[in-house]
């Protein structure tokens, strides 16, 4: 799945141009259909020939007053769509857009080069194209393709969806990490549904049923249901464009800028080193103790600049910053953020978050403090581990220990590292990635649904079945049905919704059955006569609701009868302290068959011992 982003001067074109793409209006707000502006983040979809699945597209503002709008929505994209109408050119906007791409590393992108039938002078398109080439140089966009376009007169637009493709077939796809999380670009409600969040996923996949978290408020809840593009999903990949259902958190309680995220994935920080670009456009340096507006994920935070290892960051140098965040935020190494000056309001730089959790303020000329930024801007060793376990895991962590390579303290460091910030889980002696993890949780969560699906007469799927069909280890698997909503029913596995129902036919059949199995009492049915009854599926379903038990390969029993019977035994063979299967029969008057069915059963039970012919209790 991936997801484009426009950017670019105000009236340049932009939402024009998506709505020839998809057909769709990213307008949504009466205020924009009114004054012919975007104010705020659109959305919407498109296929492309050689491309998987949809391509979602996040249509940005271009006016500077809406500049913060546009930051929270292009955090997440794989490719950029720089729109630059062809009878103006670079202007201010399209400038800052583009440096705003090039400090967030956009790894693709391209430039529409929009309303060519208000041109009648060729020369004066390849002049613009030439000025955009210029301005692209030394930035990420550097040699990307540039295609004219007349959006309403769709001149072009068969031109720009190749290259959009093209771009797109090239595009690294998202890694799945295995920590699902969603920084929120929009929140509202609907009625019968309740909150509903909308945002770019990364780093993992979301399932229904499963547990998360509002961050940085840390609110529980879980997912009631999943969209990608108006389809209801049972789980979403990363980079998709996602509306995510919501129980047990009020609308109220979120806003654009929090972060959906799998539970315990994920803590809040107030400080966060980083490895910082100042714009050559910026006009003034860096300073210390300086207050800004920090822009991550979705979020906007005013935080105080900390300097570190000099005394100002000068316009187009780069150094190392701590910032003191006024209120808490979700992040993880490597989020990329824009920094920008609070008034007169500009983009000045922005750069790398290298350390999300410091633990304290740094001593600003500490020579300790800036070689271990450096060293953490090349990689950690929790991060190379993390990378060994990926190919492995889930693996046994002493094998994995004689895998890695290391010394033992230097693994341990690393191990205590990615266990730390929850890159990777322990569960006794099983190590496994929170990727592999998220995966077990979202394919535990799909088969119990298939299972519904071809099975509805059946209550839930063995617990054993999910475990070995998805090589989920045994410690592990505890805390993966936890994470989801799925309900566990002795050794069964069902959604909390679903129910087993039966047609009024099927019903008198089972009632039938049922009071055949009363009047035989110990001398009952056996299982091939039950299902000759009612049917097999019918019959497997009754074992699953309890309505009935069978006892070794071929005795079926009403609960109340099996356990009367069944404390009889364990009193007869108490007062005598060893029987056989003789005594038995006599004991209930009835034939071999019938004892002998119950004392394997016992025996299979752990509640009987067999000597010879003789059978005593066990403890």
């Amino acid at each position: 799945m991936y997801v484009i982003g426009t950017a670019g001067h105000v009236d340049h074109g932009k939402s024009t141009l998506v709505r020839a793409l998809t057909g769709i209006d990213p307008d949504r707000l009466r205020e924009e259909k009114q004054r012919e502006m975007t104010i705020d983040l659109g959305f919407a979809w498109l296929t492309l020939d050689g491309v998987e699945g949809e391509v979602g597209l996040v249509d940005v503002p271009g006016h500077r007053d809406f500049i913060e709008n546009m930051l929270a929505g292009v955090g997440g994209i794989d490719l950029a769509m720089l729109v630059i109408a062809a009878d103006e050119g670079m202007m201010p906007q399209s400038q800052e857009h583009l440096a705003i791409l090039d400090l967030l590393q956009v790894k693709s992108g391209l430039v529409a080069l929009t309303k060519i039938d208000l041109v009648e002078d060729d020369e004066w398109i390849d002049l613009v194209t030439l000025e955009i080439s210029e301005a692209l140089e030394g930035t990420v966009l550097e040699g990307a393709p540039i295609v004219p376009v007349a959006a309403l007169a769709g001149t072009g637009l068969d031109k720009l969806k190749q290259e959009i493709a093209a771009q797109l077939d090239r595009a690294e796809k998202r890694p799945d990490n295995g920590r699902a999380r969603l920084p929120i670009d929009r929140v509202f409600s609907l009625t019968g549904f309740g909150t509903i969040v909308t945002g770019t996923l990364l780093d993992g996949r979301f399932s229904v049923g499963q547990t998360i978290e509002i961050l940085p408020q840390q609110l529980k809840g879980r997912i009631r249901g999943l969209q990608s593009h108006k389809t209801k999903k049972n789980d979403v990949e990363p980079g998709s464009r996602v509306a995510v259902n919501i129980t047990g958190i009020e609308k109220n309680d979120i806003a654009r800028g929090n972060v959906l995220a799998a539970e315990g994935s994920l803590r809040p920080t107030i400080l966060i080193d980083t490895a910082y670009d100042h714009l050559a456009a910026a006009g003034h340096p860096l300073k210390h103790n300086a207050t800004v507006k920090l822009f991550v994920g979705s979020a906007e935070i005013l935080a105080r600049t900390r300097v570190l290892g000099q005394r100002e960051i000068k316009p187009g140098e780069s150094g190392w910053v701590q910032f003191v965040m006024q209120e808490p935020a979700a992040v993880l190494r490597g989020d990329r953020f824009i920094l920008r000056r609070p008034s007169p309001p500009a983009t000045i730089g922005g750069g790398r978050i290298l350390d999300p959790h410091p633990g304290r303020q740094h001593r600003r000329f500490r020579p300790e403090v800036v070689e271990r930024l450096k060293t953490l801007e090349q990689g950690t060793p929790g991060e190379l581990l993390l990378q060994k376990l990926m190919r492995v895991d889930p693996v046994n962590i002493n094998k994995f220990k004689r895998q890695s390579g290391l010394e033992e303290s230097d693994f341990q460091l690393a191990l205590d590292e990615i266990l730390g910030d929850q890159s990777a889980l322990r569960f006794e002696n099983q190590l496994l990635s929170s990727a592999k993890f998220q995966r077990y949780i979202v394919n535990a969560h799909n088969l119990v649904a298939d299972f519904h699906q071809k099975n509805p007469l059946r209550l839930g799927m063995s617990l054993e079945e999910v475990r070995s069909r998805e090589g989920i280890p045994a410690a592990v698997l505890p805390a993966v049905i936890a994470a989801t909503d799925l309900v566990q029913e002795g050794g069964l596995l069902r959604q909390p919704t679903h129910q087993v129902k039966f047609d009024q036919p099927t019903q008198q059949k089972i009632d039938r059955l049922l009071q055949t199995i009363d009047r035989a009492g110990i001398e009952t049915l056996s299982a091939k006569a039950c299902k000759a009854q009612v049917g097999e599926t019918v019959y497997f379903a009754l074992l699953d609701l309890g309505k009935l038990i069978q006892v070794g390969d071929d005795l079926v029993y009403r609960p109340e009868a099996f356990r009367k019977y069944q404390e009889q035994l364990i009193s007869f063979i108490d007062k005598k302290g060893q029987v056989t299967a003789a005594e038995v029969r006599d004991l209930w008057g009835t034939s071999r068959k019938y004892a002998i069915g119950f004392l394997e059963y016992f025996d299979q039970k752990k509640i009987t011992r067999r000597v010879g012919d003789h059978r005593s209790l066990i403890g």
